[in-house]
């Protein structure tokens, strides 16, 4: 029996957060949505996931605060997360993204290939 990858998208923009949402379980995953930096914190430290895609902006603290709590704590610093912003990185930025251990960024608007590919790679090593 296998079992299914759990992925929480975290994401204001909730017509978004469907969508990806919609791709992924399409490709076979179990998918929750926050739609505040608030919420996907809450569920990060409550829940077990597999992966989580990450907005950086958004309401109630914002995707870089959810990244700085989860290392906080060891077990959850350790889930691969994926960046999907609208926001353009910048050196600084990127190099905060690396220290906080991020796996991959894209930014909207993104190859859905590409994403779903990073996904699939990153979790079958988790």
């Amino acid at each position: 029996m296998t079992v299914l990858k759990r992925i929480l998208v975290v994401e204001d923009e909730i017509e978004f957060a469907e969508l990806v949402k919609a791709r992924l379980e399409m490709t076979g995953y179990l998918v929750s949505i926050a739609v505040d930096a608030y919420g996907g914190t809450q569920a990060i430290l409550k829940e077990e996931f597999d992966l989580i895609v990450l907005d950086l902006m958004m309401p109630a603290g914002g995707g870089l605060s959810i990244l700085e709590r989860m290392h906080q704590f060891p077990r959850k610093s350790t889930v691969p997360v994926v960046i999907l912003t609208g926001k353009p990185i910048d050196d600084e930025l990127s190099a905060k993204l690396s220290n906080l251990k991020v796996s991959a960024i894209f930014i909207k608007p993104y190859d859905t290939t590409k994403f779903l590919a990073r996904i699939k790679s990153l979790l079958a090593y988790f």
